[in-house]
């Protein structure tokens, strides 16, 4: 007899010693994995429908728009910017932070002069407001209008801008 012979037999001798007591040990059933384990609960038991509500507390919104009519006569539809904002080319920096509400309806606001505009092709308009429509989505649409702000756009209102864009003195 060899030497590889004397180790075979001594490591086969010694699995015919240990199988026989592990196997009444994994055949009983297993009711608990560890102490303080739940079992599963029964079929047809009443489950919870839900986990508890935990509330976080959400970052400042503003609304900066408020109008009875429909969200469509807002502004122009902007086509490219929806297509951008659809691949995520042109969106919010932070989603419904400033908001628009239109009959029911609730628009994230972001402005063209790079107030939570996301705009790394530099397509805005610095005198525009952008108004998004699912903005987190592939079914983005965007709508432009013009600011009325006098400090962003001299030409939106006439009457309330100092005379050659300064500030009146008092």
């Amino acid at each position: 007899m060899s030497g590889f012979d004397v180790r075979f037999l001594a490591v086969l001798s010694l699995c015919a010693l240990v199988l026989p007591g592990a196997v009444p040990a994994l055949a009983g059933a297993l009711e608990r994995t560890e102490p303080g384990h739940q079992a599963p609960p029964q079929p047809g038991a009443n489950l919870p429908i839900a986990p508890p509500i935990v509330q976080y507390a959400l970052p400042s919104q503003w609304m900066t728009i408020r109008s009875k009519e429909d969200w469509r006569k807002a502004g122009t539809f902007e086509k490219e910017l929806s297509k951008d904002c659809a691949a995520l080319r042109f969106s919010e920096i932070e989603p419904m932070r400033f908001r628009a509400y239109y009959k029911g309806e609730v628009l994230g606001v972001a402005f063209g002069h790079g107030l939570n505009l996301h705009d790394p092709g530099k397509k805005a308009d610095r005198k525009k407001i952008y108004l998004f429509r699912n903005g987190d989505s592939t079914n983005c649409t965007v709508q432009s209008m013009d600011n009325k702000d006098p400090r962003v756009n001299p030409a939106g209102n006439q009457a309330a801008a100092p005379a050659a864009g300064g500030f009146k003195k008092y």
